[in-house]
């Protein structure tokens, strides 16, 4: 593991997430809804940007065939992460609904950095085979501007 404040930080969570979707520690439930539920089966990790923000991050989430419920979290990792004050955020992805080869859902309001406010974030994304692709819009519960930018997950191989 590198000894930049950043990378490190960033590597410890990131393994946190990967072991919070195991069997034996499930990340937060997400509960799941729609038509096209079995096609999210299987555990996904990918990441997310946003130009407007300069955050990036990680995404895992984990559903199984059947079930009603899928395991995830993202990890927001902040624009300044240099500054080892500044510690990556996890964050809870509160619902999914598949129907149509499309993926919608929100976030868990969280405290956004740049406004020091309470936000809301929607994503919007499209599956094609074992990637699903698409767009995500935060909107802040004060005066400050929506932002928005692109995520892409894909269903790791078993």
């Amino acid at each position: 593991m590198s000894s930049h404040p950043r990378f490190a930080a960033a590597g410890l969570l990131a393994a946190a997430l990967a072991t919070s979707c195991s069997s034996s520690n499930p990340a937060p439930s997400v509960p799941v809804a729609g038509s096209d539920l079995s096609s999210l089966s299987g555990k996904w990790t990918g990441e997310y940007s946003s130009e407007a923000t300069g955050r990036t991050g990680s995404i895992v989430f984990e559903f199984k065939s059947g079930d009603k419920v899928g395991h995830g979290d993202v990890l927001m990792v902040p624009k300044g992460v240099e500054n080892p004050n500044v510690i990556p955020q996890v964050l809870n992805i509160n619902f999914v609904n598949a129907a149509g080869g499309v993926l919608r859902g929100t976030m868990d309001p969280y405290n956004d950095p740049s406004c020091n406010c309470e936000v809301q974030t929607t994503f919007v994304g499209r599956q094609t085979g074992d990637t699903i692709e698409g767009t995500f819009s935060t909107t802040p519960g004060g005066n400050a501007p929506i932002t928005t930018g692109r995520w892409k997950i894909t269903r790791q191989k078993k």
